[in-house]
């Protein structure tokens, strides 16, 4: 029923008068909203507009609504209510400090102005590594935003362009005009008569006396409890009390505004703590000393010239986990590890002018450097250039623009699979001095895909796709039905169907435009759909197997691709570019799917290979070195068997499998390993390649095989083990996280598949120098570089005969280049996404 209704405001006129304010997810009339807002509303004496303010509690902040009771053009709806939801769609105006929700897509003639909340100090957004995935949302709205506030180009630069990486991308305007919400600051007289009655509220009388205000920031990978802080936070105050003059000084908290509200249910806090209501900025005009840590509060302060204080007793345990942009050594004022020292600083710099003379420099730098453009007039500005259009000044995107080609590609789920190994080879191959490169993936908190987000390459741009289609029911069941049944079904041309798709795209992305959009995973419809409302100029969809042979796949009866293959083929006449991911493979997909598209779309582009991962990956500290020498390994085979042995035993363990260890031979004896990595699934045809050993075993005991994968096939297998009376000399040993490890030190990969676009596990192997032998697949002679490897024909018989000739007498390991063949495939991915 939420949904519904919120559909009718999204289709409902936008009201030009109508502005919606939203300060840290409703937590208060708070930052630079507040002060946009209060510079309008002077401004507005015939009530020109309407003013909706986001509170996510009315109760907690009822002095803010009795306050503006009588001002018949000041409204409060209440975070995420339908009331919001109603506002955030057909408001004109949107300013936010942070973020909207996930569901916030903006309409066409809506004008976002995002004023973020502060200069940065700690590292933000993609600056934080192995932390993407915090950002999303942010990057999201960011996107979505026709202005970004900017206090100094050092901010539009370290934070916009840099740390959330909107270079390139971002195509509304950023205005460096100041901070509006430390304009206040300017006037200390009005700053105190406005904050006098909201501190008499809290008990809070002031006086003569000059105020220090501790304002720390948030702290944590969690929000804190704040009870765990209380005794600290006492025990600081006691102190400071017990040696300042407390006739001449009086200690206020500002507690950052996540945690203000537990903060405020301690009592022993509560007569010194400033209520959240009160705008920040509204205590630093009233502030005299300021004391805080590593909270960006101290950049709007700079602008006072009074004494900031650094309270950092734990600045090296808060740098391993929230870095920051600004060393100790550079802050603007007397830095502190302990609260002695704290006091000592208090004691004899009172006032800048006592500073010594290398710390006023800093604050003099930072002063300069952050906040040049600080007048008192930054709201005014600012209202003057997105509300009134009386200055045309803009800080266009071009002037960011570095003329890459764009590209947005859709990496696939990120699950341990070929397509994930595949995207993340393409994605370190990639030159990123060309190109401009935003990678999408669905969020997901699953361990592996959390993991494998990590190893995207940091050159591009991880962004996710969260949060679900606006829009109907009806509308959905309709999209969910051609999703399954193809772009050709009933309902599927309809106008709602495509304002459906565009307003998802424009949720995800905003007013990004990118020039080559890329589904690389190619296996459903939903990406390759989505894709299709992307306003770029050209679209690739990768295939990356025999996807015909593919939807016809057999588990158990049942053809589980099928729908959703078909789905995809159905949209295939809307892409640009069909790539293949070996030019033999293009060949049977142009021929088994041309009927989907002209075969002047069929192209193809190998998969590239990252030789330094796998390396590093297959190396093992316990174990010595896996060298070539003349094209045979160094180490002796026993020795190799014993490392397998233990590599088989470690991977099975986790399972409690019984018999994890494996049957060792005599020292001087030892097994010839055999190896297989993938799924177990039908094209794989592993029964194949057991039925094949089963025969090599007879004739020579000293032979073994370990099956690295899991699939739906697994019970059938480990009974043809056991019928064959091979549960002693072969292993499955499942999925392994890490089967670099077990391949180098095997002596021969095998691969038994009927069917294989690339397999990745075979260019693994030879970059691990060990030898390859694998049936004749279709696209077999795309998928291995000429002179390496061997080649059957697809029977027990032949892959038998293949294996014993192997373990018999081992082949030499060919030397595989490398580098030679990630250029030649960049080059097949460049001559696609170029060409635009």
């Amino acid at each position: 029923m939420r949904s519904e209704i919120r559909n009718v405001w999204a289709n409902s006129p936008i009201r030009d008068s109508h502005i919606l304010y939203e300060s840290y997810s409703g937590n208060g009339m708070l930052c630079h909203p507040e002060a946009i807002f209060k510079e309008l509303l002077k401004r507005d004496s015939e009530s020109k507009y309407t003013h909706i303010w986001v509170l996510n509690s009315f109760e907690r902040y009822k002095a803010l609504t009795e306050k503006y009771a009588s001002y018949s053009n000041v409204k409060f709806v209440k975070y995420q209510s339908l009331k919001y939801y109603k506002y955030l769609s057909v408001s004109k105006y949107l300013v936010n400090n942070v973020s909207f929700p996930a569901q916030f897509a903006k309409r066409d003639g809506q004008i976002y102005l995002n004023t973020w909340h502060g200069i940065p100090l700690k590292k933000m957004g993609y600056d934080i590594t192995g932390r993407a995935v915090d950002a999303k949302n942010i990057v999201r709205n960011f996107l979505a935003s026709d202005y970004l506030l900017s206090s100094s180009p050092k901010m539009t630069q370290q934070m916009y362009l840099d740390a959330f990486k909107m270079k390139n991308i971002f195509e509304g305007e950023i205005l460096e005009e100041g901070s509006p919400r430390i304009d206040r600051q300017f006037d200390v007289k009005a700053s105190k008569e406005e904050i006098e009655p909201f501190l008499a509220h809290s008990g809070i009388i002031l006086d003569d006396r000059k105020i220090i205000l501790y304002a720390p920031t948030w702290k944590g990978h969690d929000y804190f409890n704040p009870r765990n802080d209380a005794a600290g936070l006492r025990n600081l105050i006691d102190r400071l009390e017990a040696q300042l003059d407390t006739s001449k000084y009086r200690i206020l908290i500002k507690a950052h505004q996540i945690v203000s509200e537990a903060v405020a249910t301690i009592p022993e806090l509560r007569e010194y703590l400033v209520p959240n209501m009160v705008p920040t900025n509204l205590v630093l005009g009233i502030t005299d000393i300021l004391i805080t840590d590593y909270s960006s509060v101290f950049f709007d302060f700079l602008v006072t010239n009074r004494p900031i204080f650094f309270h950092i007793p734990d600045i090296a345990e808060y740098a391993r986990y929230r870095d920051l942009y600004i060393g100790a050594e550079a802050l603007p004022g007397p830095t502190s590890t302990n609260v002695d020292e704290l006091i000592s600083n208090l004691l004899r710099w009172s006032s800048i002018e006592k500073w010594p003379e290398d710390i006023r420099e800093r604050h003099e730098t930072m002063l300069r450097c952050y906040t040049p453009d600080e007048d008192g007039r930054a709201s005014a500005r600012i209202v003057d250039r997105v509300f009134e259009r009386t200055d045309n000044r803009s800080t266009q995107s071009a002037a960011y623009a570095h003329g890459k080609t764009k590209i947005l590609i859709y990496a696939g789920g990120m699950i341990p699979n070929g397509i994930t190994t595949s995207a993340l080879n393409l994605l370190d191959n990639i030159d990123y001095e060309r190109f401009d490169v935003t990678v999408l993936c669905p969020y997901s908190k699953a361990v592996d895909q959390q993991y494998n987000f990590t190893q995207i390459n940091e050159n591009a741009r991880l962004m996710f796709r969260f949060g679900t289609f606006n829009g109907t029911y009806l509308q959905n069941s309709i999209r969910l039905r051609v999703l399954k049944r193809g772009a050709n079904s009933a309902g599927a041309s309809l106008r709602t169907q495509k304002k459906l798709w565009q307003t998802e795209w424009k949720r995800c992305f905003g007013n990004a435009r990118f020039d080559h959009v890329i589904d690389f995973s190619g296996y459903t419809s939903f990406w390759g759909t989505l894709f299709c409302y992307a306003p770029a100029k050209k679209r690739s969809i990768w295939l990356h197997n025999d996807l015909a042979a593919d939807a016809h796949r057999s588990i158990s009866g049942n053809t589980p691709l099928k729908d959703g293959l078909f789905a995809t083929f159905s949209i295939y006449n809307r892409f640009d570019n069909l790539i293949s991911v070996s030019e033999g493979l293009n060949e049977i997909n142009a021929s088994s799917l041309g009927s989907w598209a002209p075969e002047s779309r069929f192209s193809w582009a190998s998969n590239t290979i990252n030789e330094t991962k796998i390396r590093d990956l297959a190396s093992d500290s316990r174990f010595p070195p896996m060298s070539i020498k003349n094209g045979l390994p160094i180490l002796d085979q026993a020795t190799r068997s014993g490392i397998v042995s233990e590599l088989v035993a470690t991977a099975l363990l986790p399972n409690k499998t019984a018999n994890a260890e494996m049957h060792k031979t005599p020292a001087d004896e030892g097994y010839f390993t055999f190896i297989s990595v993938g799924r177990l699934s039908p094209e794989k045809n592993h029964a194949r390649l057991i039925k094949a050993f089963a025969r090599v075993h007879r004739i020579n005991p000293l032979t073994r095989l370990v099956i690295a994968g899991d699939g739906p096939l697994r019970a059938d297998l480990e009974g043809l083990i056991q019928k064959n009376g091979l549960t002693e000399s072969v292993r499955m040993v499942g999925h392994v996280k890490n089967p670099y490890k077990l391949m180098r030190y095997s002596d021969a990969f095998v691969l038994s598949s009927d069917y294989e676009g690339q397999p990745m596990v075979l260019l693994e192997a030879l970059v691990l120098e060990v030898p390859v032998i694998t049936t004749s697949f279709g696209s077999v002679a795309g998928a291995l570089p000429k002179g390496v490897g061997i080649v059957v024909e697809p029977t027990v018989e032949a892959l038998a005969q293949a294996m014993l000739n192997e373990a018999g007498s081992p082949s030499l390991r060919r030397h595989f280049d490398v580098d030679k063949y990630n250029a030649d495939a960049m080059q097949e991915f460049e001559r696609v996404v170029a060409n635009v």
